[in-house]
This record gives structure tokens, C-alpha cells and sequence, in this order.
């Protein structure tokens, strides 16, 4: 998946239904522990929004079982995952509160996101609307006669 030797290397044991279960709860988490962080860290709560809005986004857009509006496939959903890793270990420096005791929920997200993803088996498009097409067919900006 996406050139990446970590990913290379890992076992495909996840197929997309199980994915698409396990984003939804890492929304939900996110989204949760935002609330639960307002009061104490407006900072790390906005992080954990945003991180949980992304992470619905991309479940909400993917074309597997537990996509809604199935707009891109699998494999352009584990590329946002490595992104979405990338962005929840950086998220701490980006919101100027590493040292606290938030910085480590989006170090233990990011560290979590990247197995999940390492070991997510992104050819699985059995429950996808789109198998055969190509992505770029599909985002292809339509042409104007």
C-alpha cells in the first residue's frame, strides 16, 4: 500500500467491513473526548474534533461496506489513514500543548492509526459499488463541450 515498507510488511488481517466498524469508533472516540476535554483544554478538544470530523469524513466517503456516499475507493481511504496517523502525532506540536497530558491521546492515536492502517487489507472491495472502475475515471472533472 502506497510504497511504504512498514506497510509492506504487515499481515493483512482486517478486512473492510472490520475497518469501516473500527473507524467509526475512532469518530466517536474523538468526538467524545473532545467533549470530555472543553473544559479543561480547549486546545486538545478542538484537535480531537477535527481529527474525529476527518476521520467520519472518511468513512462517510468510502466505497466499502460501511461507506455512505462511496465517492473514492479503499485504497484512497488507507492513503487518508496514513494522513490521518501523521496528522494525530503532530497535532500536539500543531496546537502548542506537548508536555500535557492530552499530547499523549493524539500520540496513542496516531501510534494506533498506523497499525490499524499497516494491517488493513486494502484490496478487500467486497462490499464495494465501484469495483472495476479506476479512481482517477471517477474524479475526473467532467468536460464542458
Amino acid at each position: 500500500m502506497a510504497g511504504l515498507r512498514f506497510d509492506d510488511a504487515m499481515p493483512r488481517v482486517i478486512s473492510a467491513k472490520m475497518h469501516g466498524i473500527i473507524d467509526y469508533i475512532h469518530a466517536g472516540t474523538n468526538i467524545l473526548v473532545g467533549a470530555l476535554l472543553w473544559k479543561r483544554n480547549k486546545r486538545a478538544a478542538t484537535g480531537a474534533f477535527i481529527l474525529g470530523g476527518h476521520v467520519l469524513a472518511n468513512a462517510l466517503l468510502t466505497d466499502y461496506e460501511m461507506g455512505v456516499f462511496r465517492l473514492y475507493s479503499f485504497k484512497m481511504h488507507g492513503i487518508l489513514d496514513y494522513a490521518t496517523a501523521a496528522t494525530s502525532a503532530a497535532m500536539p506540536a500543531m496546537l502548542g500543548i506537548t508536555g500535557t497530558p492530552e499530547a499523549n491521546f493524539f500520540y496513542a492515536q496516531g501510534g494506533g492509526e498506523s497499525v490499524i492502517a499497516g494491517i488493513s487489507d486494502y484490496d478487500d472491495d467486497r462490499g464495494a459499488q465501484r469495483t472495476g472502475e479506476r479512481l482517477d475515471d471517477r474524479m475526473r472533472m467532467p468536460q464542458v463541450a
